[in-house]
């Protein structure tokens, strides 16, 4: 059975990524936004990691990944 992060389309990945960035990178809030325990939090960031082949540790990686979804989104 694949995990709901995935069966959902991604939605849950996509909210989790857009929010992380928003705090820039701080797990508390992030948590506290999306109403997830930090396990969540962990195992969502190590999937979007992979799927992005990207290191979301790095404060340039999240700038450069937050430009992007402002570009993808320009209205929002």
């Amino acid at each position: 059975m694949p995990s709901p992060d995935v069966s959902d389309g991604g939605t849950a990945l996509w909210e989790t990524l857009q929010a992380y960035l928003r705090h820039s990178g701080n797990t508390r809030e992030t948590c506290r936004e999306l109403f997830i325990h930090r396990n969540t939090l962990t195992d969502r960031l190590r999937k979007i990691e992979e799927l992005l082949r990207v290191d979301l540790d790095g404060g340039e990686v999240r700038a450069t990944c937050l430009l992007a979804l402002r570009i993808e989104a320009p209205g929002t």
